[in-house]
């Protein structure tokens, strides 16, 4: 009879030590460590002299020690947990969910989030993008879909609340549209939680792409909530297109077009990025571009103190600080026109 307890015991701490030595997330070695507790708790409770005190605290003991090895484990060597529930949101992205803290496995590299404090900790690029329009046609199917799965949602602007959220919306996008501007759906919303993420550079309009667990979805106001959000940065106005539109009738004064700055014979300038179109009066303003950017790649030369820079589009006089005139190219260089 002894034998077979001793056995019994044995039993039990090859099923809590075996699942450590085993390289792959299964559910399975976490049942096989808790079967393997169990067991050993019970050769203990069922010997003659039986103390209470060790059958109720030898299986919390036991559970910490295992727990602890397991995280250290996890940690120091990048091995497979135990004491995890994988959310698998791709082949190159899992996510193991602990009591006191997750790991994001990004193509089989572990980051340990402790106390679920970190935003997505993985590459973006890593998850495949969906529209905000997508996601927002159906949001009560869509969280059914992806309820607490990370997903990347790209979009435009609606809304941003500090540096901690932004709201996107379902919106429609009409051709002639500039400045970035659609009309946006007012019945569904996407509220992205972000982690004081400094949002100075983002506007109204602005496209953005976002990765974020999809946390919640309140019916009344038809709204989802992405928490835990990471910002992709695509650097979608760093390139564009320059279109020049001349006035019909040229008259021979300068008018002002943006701060400090002056036309003569344009009637607008506009920046094509290709997801967008936008006025160069208004790209300057909403921080797009700034002027010393746009001359960036332009040829100059100093003529009577004046400095020219010699556009592809247009020519621009630079008078001084305070005023700068664009000229198309057409147009000679009239540098008298800094005393207008």
């Amino acid at each position: 009879m002894e034998k077979k307890k001793l056995f019994l015991l044995i039993i039990g701490i090859l099923l809590i030590v075996v699942p450590f030595f085993l390289n792959f997330y299964s559910i399975y070695k976490l049942i096989l460590v808790l079967i393997g507790i169990i067991i050993v708790d019970i050769y203990y409770a069922t010997k003659k002299k039986v103390n209470i005190f060790l059958i109720i605290y030898l299986p919390i003991i036991l559970l910490i020690l295992t727990y602890s090895i397991d995280y250290i484990k996890s940690y120091t060597l990048n091995l497979s947990p135990i004491f995890v529930l994988e959310n698998k949101v791709n082949e190159h992205v899992s996510l193991y969910n602990s009591v006191f803290y997750r790991i994001y496995k990004c193509d089989n590299e572990f980051i340990f989030d402790n106390e679920y404090k970190k935003s997505f900790a993985c590459n973006p690029n890593l998850i495949t993008d969906m529209d905000i329009n997508r996601l927002l046609r159906d949001p009560k199917e869509s969280y059914k879909l992806y309820k607490n799965d990370f997903i990347k949602v790209t979009g435009k602007i609606s809304k941003i609340s500090g540096n901690s959220q932004i709201e996107l919306k379902e919106y429609t996008n009409k051709d002639s549209s500039v400045n970035g501007y659609v009309q946006f759906n007012k019945n569904s919303n996407l509220i992205i939680k972000l982690n004081d993420v400094n949002l100075t550079n983002y506007k109204i309009y602005d496209y953005i792409t976002v990765v974020g667990l999809l946390k919640s979805y309140d019916k009344k106001t038809n709204t989802l909530t992405l928490t835990d959000a990471k910002l992709e940065e695509k650097n979608l106005y760093s390139e564009y297109h320059m279109e020049v539109i001349e006035s019909a009738k040229c008259e021979n004064t300068i008018k002002e077009y943006a701060d400090k700055i002056y036309t003569k014979c344009i009637s607008n300038i506009y920046l094509d990025y290709g997801i967008d179109k936008y006025e160069l009066s208004y790209a300057l303003k909403d921080g797009k571009i700034t002027f010393d950017e746009l001359l960036s790649k332009a040829s100059k030369e100093i003529k009577e103190n004046k400095i020219i820079y010699e556009l592809d589009k247009f020519n621009v006089i630079s008078c001084n600080r305070e005023k700068n005139i664009i000229l198309s190219k057409d147009e000679k260089k009239d540098y008298s026109l800094c005393d207008e």
